[in-house]
């Protein structure tokens, strides 16, 4: 199919994450949804979580703080965003946010000297990007960035399966082949009783990164149907499911109106 060079620029697309590839992955019309515009800032008490437990131990790595220095770092971006959650008038759940805030102390004090065990990083939360023949480049923050390994955490409730996630993998991969290190998920496993840090390698680096260009190929052939995105929306004979039954293909107010819209979902 004929690809314009100019689709992504004319919706604003600068570049590809992982992320975008991920969602397209799994719900391509919702992100031709987000792309034109329809979107919310996204607030929950697990993001909030992994969000401060990575600021710890960034600092923990990065620096020679103390760890209470690091649990007060963390702290501290709990309360910057609450300060975004109020400006943005945002839903959040507040009980489940401190039920999760209060481990967080007991997790940076466990979790950072493991860290440290593997020498300070080259650097932390770096951009990195690839180009892989599309007009626009792959681009994604690096977590952790050592002299022979890159490292992406994830915090989780839930023991990690065996079979680390696609998204997970693809992730990883891109930013293997940006840096030229082995990758490695690092999971921050707590629950009531355990606080653990359990690493997997990414092995499959060169299927996923093939994997991630299809992607990419089908995500440009879409958009260059059309520079108007209600015409995309039309051509593209997807029918988004924006009913919110699926626990895990959930929608927001504001994207159920641009599905609604791009759509024609009422009529």
């Amino acid at each position: 199919m004929k690809t314009n060079d100019k689709a992504f620029e004319q919706y604003g697309v600068k570049y590809l994450s992982p992320s975008a590839i991920n969602k397209f992955r799994k719900n391509p019309a919702k992100w031709l949804v987000n792309i034109a515009g329809y979107r919310d800032k996204i607030f929950s008490p697990a993001m909030t979580y992994g969000i401060a437990i990575e600021q710890g131990i960034t600092m923990g790595v990065m620096t020679s703080a103390s760890i209470n220095e690091c649990i007060d770092s963390a702290m501290n971006e709990y309360d910057q965003i609450y300060k975004k959650i109020e400006e943005e008038k945002a839903k959040y759940d507040f009980a489940k946010c401190l039920e999760k805030q209060i481990s967080v102390g007991e997790v940076l004090e466990k979790i950072i000297p493991m860290y440290r065990q593997f020498g300070k990083p080259i650097a932390c939360q770096e951009w990195v990007e690839i180009y892989l023949d599309l007009p626009i480049p792959f681009k994604g923050i690096v977590d952790i960035l050592y002299e022979d390994t890159v490292r992406d955490l994830k915090t989780t409730g839930i023991m990690p399966k065996e079979i680390i996630k696609t998204d997970y993998q693809n992730q990883l991969s891109m930013y293997a082949l940006a840096t030229s290190k082995r990758p490695f998920v690092d999971y921050v496993y707590v629950t009531k009783y355990k606080r653990e840090l359990i690493s997997k390698e990414v092995t499959n680096v060169d299927e996923n990164i093939k994997n991630m260009r299809r992607i990419a190929m089908k995500m440009w052939q879409l958009l260059s149907f059309s520079s108007d995105i209600h015409e995309v929306c039309a051509m593209s004979c997807l029918e988004p499911d924006i009913s919110n039954e699926d626990f895990m293909n959930q929608w927001s107010d504001t994207e159920r109106k641009g599905a609604t819209l791009l759509f024609d979902l009422n009529t």
